[in-house]
């Protein structure tokens, strides 16, 4: 049976017993410090943080929660979680190293995307050292079989690519950012003439060639004046160039020309895909819209064009914080008369200000789901801003969340430990990664020429007791679909 233990992480050795503070775990950014449990299982060496998911009374057994839980500052539990309906994991790959900021991470912006017709998982993982990162995308398919990683190109490193953005688009090309060091002019904001800057590239690559389709500095489009973050007086230099820009996510518009972000200038600009011009930019300081007062949003994150015609991001209003909430948005633009208006907004359940990170996902069915970064707190919305599930992961943050269907079957087999205690025997299953796992059978005997039926159980989360005669010897568990049909088996030792 699964067992929780009190953990904290460091040097990734597991210490028992201690208390540690998760920042916004259950109170959405209170000051009370929480206590923190890893799960433990009995077929595996795998852990999983603890996950708070409000239940629903509608089937959501097809759908699950994407999320790539990180706590470098704290030392828990750091790694890429697939969540059911029931709030179980059904995929955990933890980290191997998650104890401090140098240390490789994996999982941000873990998501189903589609690729060449079929859907694939594809995340971020790398070294992080904002705003720096090494990196690159990692694509892989429903059986978690890796078939591309992705890289910048040019005259950028291939391990260059920024943890923010992995978008694939419908011609089998990925939108990747990354932050290069440049010189500017940076007299007109207090700086040197020959200062530096972190320059925004945008770049649109081939995943099957790695050809750059397009290659795009926002130096040469975004003068450093319309920056809103502070000039601080040892930056601008090569040691801290100024980081003026700050893009973190660029993504398809519904004209084909690219919608690129930037939390630095409170502002995104529609950026056309061949030349790499400007056409348009909405908020900061150099906005081409005529807004309402109430349409202001600042350090925002995940802007995206929405199948209705509006596009939706995710306002942090902070750091430094400027209001009340981070929430999500929908803005209705209109580039003929170059209005913009607030069309809805999406407020957390509980007061929650991310001070960074965070996602707005739109699915089809008009639902949303908000993923609140800085706080590892994930919510789902019915499409007039009703809450209709909220979520927490025991960890320091969360950078996007996802909600998507998924169906995989790992190459992998599926994993089994026997133990007797006080006369009882118990076989314990799993198997990482498996959607498709409705039952398991126990099959045993004096031999592996005569087994026979033990015990039937249902799948009841991400590890399935199953009680067993005494004697039973030579055990086997087979998974099986809602069919009936054998997906897989394993020895239980």
């Amino acid at each position: 049976m699964s067992a929780n233990r009190r953990v904290r992480r460091g040097a990734a050795v597991l210490s028992a017993a201690v208390l540690v503070g998760v920042a916004g775990c259950s109170n959405g950014g209170g000051d009370d410090a929480d206590e923190v449990e890893l799960t433990e299982y009995e077929s595996t060496d795998l852990t999983a943080p603890p996950i708070d998911l409000d239940s629903t009374d509608d089937d959501r057994s097809d759908e699950y929660f994407f999320v790539g839980p990180k706590s470098q500052e704290t030392g828990l539990w750091s790694g890429k979680l697939i969540v059911d309906e029931d709030g179980e994991p059904v995929w955990i790959q933890e980290d191997e190293e998650s104890d401090g900021s140098s240390e490789p991470t994996a999982g941000w912006d873990m998501r189903v995307q589609e690729y060449e017709g079929e859907k694939v998982l594809t995340w971020w993982e790398g070294i992080v050292d904002t705003p720096l990162a090494e990196g690159e995308v990692v694509v892989v398919d429903d059986s978690y079989e890796e078939i591309a990683r992705v890289g910048m190109g040019n005259d950028l490193p291939h391990r260059m690519v920024d943890l923010h953005e992995t978008t694939i688009t419908d011609e089998g090309t990925m939108l990747l950012m990354a932050y290069v060091p440049k010189q500017a002019d940076l007299t007109e904001i207090g700086g040197e003439s020959d200062g530096w800057v972190w320059d925004g590239v945008v770049q649109e690559v081939d995943i099957e060639t790695g050809e750059v389709l397009l290659d795009w500095s926002s130096l040469d489009h975004i003068p450093v004046t319309d920056s809103e973050r502070e000039f601080e007086d040892d930056a601008g230099t090569e040691d801290k160039p100024y980081d003026y820009f700050h893009g973190n996510s660029v993504s398809v518009d519904d004209d084909g020309s690219l919608l690129v972000d930037a939390r630095n200038t409170h502002a995104f600009y529609n950026v056309d895909r061949e030349s790499g011009g400007v056409n348009w930019t909405l908020g900061g300081k150099s906005s081409d819209f005529e807004a309402d007062d109430d349409l202001y949003f600042a350090w925002q994150h995940d802007v995206e064009r929405s199948p209705d015609g509006t596009i939706t991001l995710f306002d942090n209003q902070s750091s430094p914080t400027l209001g009340d909430s981070s929430r999500g948005m929908k803005i209705d633009v209109d580039t003929d008369e170059m209005t913009a208006e607030l069309v809805q907004e999406f407020l957390p359940p509980v007061p929650r200000i991310a001070a960074n990170q965070g996602s707005y996902q739109e699915l089809e069915d008009g639902r949303v789901v908000i993923g609140w970064g800085a706080l590892p707190s994930f919510t789902e919305y019915f499409a007039d801003g009703e809450v209709l599930r909220d979520g927490t992961v025991g960890a320091d943050s969360n950078y996007r969340a996802y909600l998507s269907e998924w169906e995989a079957t790992p190459t992998e087999p599926p994993a089994a430990d026997k133990k007797t205690e006080d006369d009882q025997t118990t076989v314990y299953a799993s198997w990482n990664g498996a959607t498709e796992v409705a039952q398991w059978r126990v099959l045993g005997g004096p031999d592996a020429g005569a087994r026979t039926e033990l015990a039937t159980a249902e799948r009841a989360g991400f590890e399935t007791p199953i009680p067993l005669p005494e004697d039973a010897d030579s055990v086997v568990v087979e998974a099986l679909d809602e069919d009936g049909e054998v997906l897989g088996s394993a020895t239980a030792d």
